[in-house]
């Protein structure tokens, strides 16, 4: 009984939470409704203490992008539709979060929790790279040739970004400690490396193999396939890898690392 009283609780807080979620325009209706779900589900096989690490990603995702918009959008390098996330940036992000949060629930095996937390590092620590990385008065490198690249373009570091990104796995990772998830040091230093070697993992495909394209009408190079009602010629990379596929690649590899280097140590 008292089970069915806190997730009836629980509910009443995600409704709550995804109201104000479309009200501050963080998702858009369809990704709302995902999150919803994917919610429900992380809290079912992690807990409040996995929810709330998640509503952290959010939070701290909603920020950074907020942070300095106009002049973000003034260069051009702001998100699409005024930083609304998709359904498709939820799931891009979410997969491994689920993924590993079950896998988790049915074996209790402390590793797949690791992973758990790996992800959501992974994905904060990515969002605190792009976003507070383009704010960077130094031109990006790319990461496979460390040549100066276009401030946005995919596979493009700074020395700002990777502080920032660095910043967000310690939040996450701290804050994995304080709501009560118990770890020993080598599972903590795992979640640490998987999820640094996830950011990397992120601008490497990023730099390979993610579609690039470039817009004729703002001459420069773009992720966008279509853009101004224009569909953009691809210069580099492979149509089908979008910034969607990159993020679901990186978190779902750096968090598999975590359990790798577990299972080494």
């Amino acid at each position: 009984m008292l089970l069915d009283v806190q997730y009836l609780i629980f509910i009443t807080i995600v409704i709550l939470t995804s109201t104000i979620i479309l009200k501050l325009k963080i998702l858009d209706f369809k990704g709302t409704i995902i999150s919803i779900f994917m919610g429900n589900l992380i809290y079912l096989v992690t807990g409040i203490e996995g929810f709330i690490l998640v509503i952290e990603f959010f939070i701290i995702g909603f920020i950074c992008t907020r942070f300095k918009f106009k002049q973000k959008r003034k260069k051009g390098i702001a998100q699409e539709k005024g930083g609304i996330r998709s359904w498709e940036n939820v799931i891009a992000n979410g997969f491994a979060f689920s993924l590993f949060g079950t896998l988790y629930f049915f074996t209790n095996i402390e590793s797949f929790l690791a992973a758990f937390i790996a992800s959501i590092a992974i994905a904060t620590g990515d969002t605190l790279a792009t976003e507070i990385g383009l704010l960077s008065s130094n031109k990006p490198r790319l990461i496979t040739n460390f040549k100066e690249v276009e401030t946005g373009k995919s596979g493009g570091i700074t020395l700002l970004g990777s502080i920032a990104s660095i910043i967000g796995i310690i939040i996450i990772t701290i804050s994995s400690w304080i709501i009560g998830f118990s770890f020993n040091n080598y599972s903590i230093m795992a979640i640490m490396i998987g999820s640094f070697l996830g950011i990397i993992i992120d601008s490497v495909i990023g730099a390979t193999i993610q579609a690039q394209y470039y817009c004729d009408e703002c001459k420069k190079f773009t992720e966008l396939q279509v853009h101004h009602e224009k569909k953009n010629k691809l210069i580099s990379g492979f149509g089908f890898v979008d910034n969607n596929i990159v993020n679901l690649l990186a978190t779902t590899i750096g968090s598999g690392l975590s359990i790798l280097i577990i299972i080494m140590f």
